[in-house]
């Protein structure tokens, strides 16, 4: 699946850390249900330095009613969780980026697992997952920063 490797979230233009404020049911369709979150966002680690205080979300979710597509990613939002977004702007559509979400501390292990996974990757699953060197460390250098916001919100 593309969407999982390291390269669909290097090329993120813009990586911020939220809490959904409000979840917004759109439409509901034959196949899932169109919802939009409102989040708070608390940290930019990548895109403008003066960024937006609240980013808009669309992505596709699924109830008792309408049930889970294979293949996905669809998501079930609640007030409260924690997300973080790799995207290419403050308003936009899941999947086009990527989406981590939980408790703050479920998205920290998750944040540790990629920096951890991309630290032992070897060249060829460098190649794999479209990604150099430098990109490499790039990346580890956004983890690391990520790590720090989420280690230091209560």
């Amino acid at each position: 699946m593309r969407s999982f490797i390291e390269a669909v979230r290097r090329k993120a233009a813009v990586v911020y850390v939220g809490t959904i404020k409000e979840v917004q049911f759109m439409e509901r369709t034959k196949f899932d249900i169109k919802a939009r979150a409102v989040v708070t966002v608390s940290a930019i680690a990548r895109g403008p330095e003066k960024g937006a205080a609240e980013a808009l979300l669309d992505y596709s979710s699924y109830d008792d009613k309408t049930p889970m597509l294979a293949g996905g990613p669809q998501y079930q939002l609640q007030p409260g969780t924690t997300v973080l977004v790799f995207t290419d702007s403050f308003r936009s559509h899941i999947p086009a980026g990527y989406l981590v979400h939980g408790s703050r501390e479920e998205v920290l292990q998750r944040v540790t697992a990629l920096r951890d996974n991309l630290q032992g990757m070897s060249a060829d699953e460098l190649k794999r997952n479209e990604i150099g060197e430098d990109d490499r460390q790039v990346q580890l250098a956004l983890y690391e920063k990520l790590l720090a916001d989420l280690r230091s919100r209560p």
